[in-house]
């Protein structure tokens, strides 16, 4: 096992990984068991929706915000801002863990000369990362279909993967920040500090571009523009969207690759 890093990395992540799809879909079942009861008073809740500002409604509740329908309440209350979190958080530990967590635990050296290279090292390292937060996708996926399917208040199978492949996405890119970050400092606290707070100034940036016309051309430039943004369910299948966060994946894996090539690691 330890000969191959991709299998160790998949070990070593196995118990964290059980451990958040249980939380996951413990929340999920929790949150859509209430909502046959907030559908009775969906007309309070939605009159005090439409009373707050239309900038306010688009950047924290989306075109999706409306307690009436199912999509409207997976929406606002889980895919909007916790599957987010959820999807950056678990990306970013697992990324800092990756190199940096085992060059601080003084396990690299002895991988990297059970490995060929260090770019090889890299690439299993992150093809283990795209399996678990993947894993974790699809956990997600199955606890929402499950869960709306026992409620009464199915919104669809095709539309849940759509808004989950994006969220898994930006998770990957973000986690990819740490990846980098870590991999060329070596240091697991820093590429944890640069990947939450790489999310934060784009979660930021996306939902101020809503409310404020001047910050709106910027919008682009946020990666939870191209996940959905506070509406990510009913959009459908968006090209675009899965393209740029790909790439952003892809360019950070490769500026991983050749950082962490060229500096010295700690023994």
């Amino acid at each position: 096992m330890l000969r191959n890093a991709f299998f160790k990395s998949l070990r070593d992540q196995a118990r964290p990984l059980i451990m958040w799809v249980i939380g996951v879909a413990f929340y999920v079942a929790l949150l859509l068991s209430i909502y046959p009861s907030i559908r009775h008073s969906a007309g309070q809740l939605q009159g005090y929706i439409n009373s707050l500002p239309s900038a306010v409604r688009a950047a924290f509740l989306g075109s999706g915000g409306d307690f009436s329908s199912p999509v409207g309440y997976v929406n606002v209350e889980l895919l909007s801002w916790l599957a987010p979190v959820v999807f950056i958080a678990f990306a970013v530990s697992i990324a800092a863990r990756a190199l940096a967590g085992e060059e601080e635990n003084g396990t690299l050296s002895l991988l990297l000369t059970q490995t060929v290279g260090r770019r090889r090292l890299v690439l299993q390292k992150y093809a283990a990362m795209i399996v678990t937060v993947a894993v974790l996708g699809l956990a997600f996926w199955l606890s929402l279909l499950a869960a709306t399917a026992i409620a009464g208040t199915p919104v669809g199978a095709g539309k849940l993967a759509d808004a989950l492949l994006r969220l898994t996405l930006l998770g990957l890119a973000v986690g990819s920040v740490t990846f980098a970050v870590s991999g060329a400092s070596g240091r697991r606290q820093t590429g944890i500090a640069a990947g939450v707070g790489v999310g934060v100034a784009m979660y930021l940036l996306n939902t101020l571009a809503q409310m404020n016309t001047h910050i709106r051309p910027f919008r682009y430039l946020s990666l939870f523009h191209y996940s959905g943004g506070a509406s990510p369910l009913g959009q459908g299948l968006n090209a675009v969207g899965i393209a740029v966060l790909l790439a952003t994946s892809a360019a950070l894996l490769a500026a991983t690759a050749v950082s962490f090539e060229r500096r010295d690691v700690r023994a």
